[in-house]
């Protein structure tokens, strides 16, 4: 096969000479830093987007998506039973996964020894428990809260940290419902018998417990079927805002107020791809001195092999083939670099639990939990991609160089 005549100079090139083991060491050099640059933002990447994504499925698994007040809760009911989820954009529709009532409030859980602020949101029906509380805990636990009157479901963190265990009582106390008594006016309260456990593995496990909505509205001096707002479930929580701007679009903005879950916990996600961002930036500069090194070398390549450029014109090969010449060179190294450290760094990311598993090594400093890893076959691809890119860019200087050599200056004391 005949292969273009850059290539073939570019191929030879690529094999060191004696003369030139120097420039091949830098050659080399540039290679692994590109191996190395390439592999760290794989697996760094990787860990990221199972931090965020275990974030998404603990916290956001568990909180309202989108929340629908009104200022009378007669609109509330009444919006309810109506089918107004269709007058949305049909791009919006399928990721509406529920429609369901929302009744919570803040208070204080007076435990045995102490006393902890708490949000208290009360359940209904089973079928109306957000799809991604359900597996917090199994189900025999919400057939027990939603048969228990003033039944209370406390977390498994919140159980251990203050020796609680199924059974015991606890009292709740509200202070937006009061109550006249002979000492005077007294914040409502009543005790609860915890009925089940439920674990999120997350910051919601230190403060939010679960009763049935009927029980918390009579202690919140409310009717038994009432509801706060509308809360809706979607199979994407990142699709929130899309939803939101659709609902006040779609809704009377005097009488509804529209708010999603990025009002309560928008800023540790914000954090969290901030962090992410910074990572890609601070990470992708490996390559990118990797790419320093690809200029060093191919101009030391250029002073080098002059000579043969001067003939190599001289015999009339075209300023633009030179040029091609030692942009191949430049980018062979980057193609290299980024194959091997787009195949370690794939290796390291899927095997890395299991190597910390047998060696015993544990980041986390929890037993038996490893790293949330998540593997993109996609941005595998982009990261090499960007490795081979910075390559490229790195080898115009030195090939423009090379095109502009002038045979009679090189060949003048020849």
């Amino acid at each position: 096969m005949n292969l273009p005549i850059s290539l073939v100079i570019a191929r030879r090139y690529a094999k060191a000479s004696k003369a030139g083991k120097f420039v091949g060491l830098i050659s080399l050099f540039s290679k692994a830093g590109i191996t190395l640059g390439v592999l760290s933002l794989i697996v760094v990447i990787s860990v990221m987007d199972g931090f965020e994504g275990l974030l998404k499925e603990r916290i956001l698994g568990s909180v309202p998506h989108v929340v629908v007040t009104a200022k009378d809760n007669g609109l509330l009911e009444e919006l309810q039973n109506k089918e107004w989820l269709k007058q949305l954009p049909e791009n919006d529709q399928p990721i509406i996964l529920q429609q369901l009532p929302l009744v919570s409030s803040t208070a204080i859980l007076q435990l045995p020894q102490d006393f902890k602020g708490i949000v208290v949101q009360g359940l209904s029906l089973e079928s109306e428990i957000p799809l991604g509380l359900k597996a917090a805990a199994n189900s025999p636990t919400w057939e027990s809260l939603n048969s228990s009157r003033y039944g209370i479901v406390i977390s498994r963190f919140m159980a251990y940290d203050n020796g609680l265990s199924i059974g015991d009582k606890v009292r709740i106390i509200v202070s937006g419902a009061s109550h006249y008594t002979p000492l005077g006016r007294l914040p409502a309260q009543r005790n609860f018998k915890i009925v089940g456990l439920y674990s999120t593995d997350s910051e919601l496990d230190q403060h939010l417990v679960f009763t049935r909505k009927q029980d918390l509205n009579k202690l919140l001096k409310q009717k038994a079927n009432s509801m706060q707002a509308i809360q809706l479930v979607l199979s994407d929580p990142f699709a929130a805002k899309s939803i939101e701007k659709s609902l006040l679009n779609t809704l009377d903005k005097g009488q509804f107020d529209i708010s999603s879950w990025y009002k309560t916990h928008g800023k540790l996600f914000d954090a969290v791809k901030m962090e992410k961002n910074m990572m890609w930036i601070m990470l992708s500069l490996i390559v990118a001195v990797a790419a320093f090194n690809i200029v060093s070398a191919l101009v030391m390549m250029v002073t080098q092999k002059q000579g043969e450029v001067a003939i190599l014109k001289t015999l009339g090969m075209q300023p633009i083939d030179i040029a091609k010449v030692f942009t191949i060179q430049g980018s062979y190294n980057g193609v290299i670099g980024a194959i091997l450290g787009s195949i370690l760094g794939s290796v390291i990311t899927l095997g890395i639990n299991k190597f910390m598993l047998i060696t015993g090594i544990n980041l986390l400093g929890v037993p038996g939990i490893g790293l949330p890893v998540v593997f993109s076959v996609e941005k595998v691809g982009l990261i090499a991609m960007l490795a081979i890119g910075l390559s490229f860019l790195a080898s115009i200087y030195p090939a423009i160089r090379a095109a502009k050599l002038a045979p009679a200056d090189v060949l003048r004391y020849e």
